[in-house]
């Protein structure tokens, strides 16, 4: 079993666990540091379980294969912690494929335990995980803490044909933020945030020559008690003909419950 196929549900899943209530304006006046910051408090402080199937398609969604996920998340101790479980279908009960994921001192940590309990730790932050569109970076949502970020303004904006518009429907502020280490075939990272609520909708990295290689962005919502809950993620690798899909059946946590669909 490729270890990319859980870097999908811990990447799709800590972006679910934002507080989704609109606002007017969530970002006027913000630096691009303080964007982030904003972007990272919106990680839950309490314990969550999420639950639900992870899918690989071609483009057009033919010939797509689902497999069964749990996530545990913990941010409230002073070292934030994540669980995440693979199954080779819905029901099993025991995982094919575990990930331990926790952050000391602002440093990410990963341990990947096989369905023989071998342990593999360690990793390039943009290295592609197994066969997957999605990277280590993504997993850990690293970027978010980078110190060097800055906000394309609307004339690079205009020139580079970047829209500002998220599937039509959300306007965003677009930040660029750079690694603080360098690291082969990555130039920065491209930020898309709500201007209504300061999530974070999409990204995109980029290569040394600032072109976009691969794209996250929400694919789905909705609406359940009083929450706005992302129920599809997709990945994509520009070029690549075929996409990752994380489809979001369950969240659990102290004040909150929702279920939605598994799958179109």
């Amino acid at each position: 079993m490729k270890s990319g196929v859980i870097a999908g549900v811990l990447l799709g899943v800590m972006m679910l666990l934002a507080s989704w209530s609109w606002a007017e304006d969530a970002v006027t006046g913000l630096t691009p540091q303080q964007l982030l910051i904003q972007a990272r408090s919106m990680f839950p402080r309490e314990k969550i379980q999420v639950s639900g199937l992870l899918g690989t398609a071609e483009v057009r969604g033919q010939n797509e294969r689902f497999q069964a996920y749990t996530l545990l998340l913990n941010w409230a101790g002073g070292v934030p912690r994540a669980d995440c479980r693979l199954y080779r279908e819905k029901g099993d009960k025991m995982p094919i494929l575990r990930a331990e994921l926790s952050r000391q001192d602002g440093a990410p940590k990963l341990v990947l335990f096989g369905s023989d309990g071998e342990r593999v730790e360690g990793s390039r932050l943009n290295a592609p995980i197994g066969e997957s569109d999605l990277t280590w970076m993504d997993l850990m949502f690293d970027f978010l803490w980078w110190k060097k970020v800055r906000r394309v303004p609307e004339e690079e904006l205009e020139a580079k044909q970047i829209p500002t518009r998220i599937s039509g429907r959300s306007d965003c502020v677009v930040l660029e933020a750079e690694p603080p280490v360098a690291l082969p075939g990555l130039s920065a990272v491209r930020l898309w945030i709500d201007h209504g609520t300061g999530n974070l909708l999409q990204t995109e990295q980029l290569d040394e020559a600032g072109e976009p290689t691969r794209q996250m962005f929400v694919q789905r919502v909705g609406r359940e008690n009083g929450r706005w809950v992302p129920r599809e993620f997709r990945i994509r690798r520009l070029g690549r003909s075929h996409i990752t899909r994380l489809l979001v059946s369950e969240v659990k946590m102290a004040s909150f419950t929702s279920k939605g669909e598994e799958h179109d």
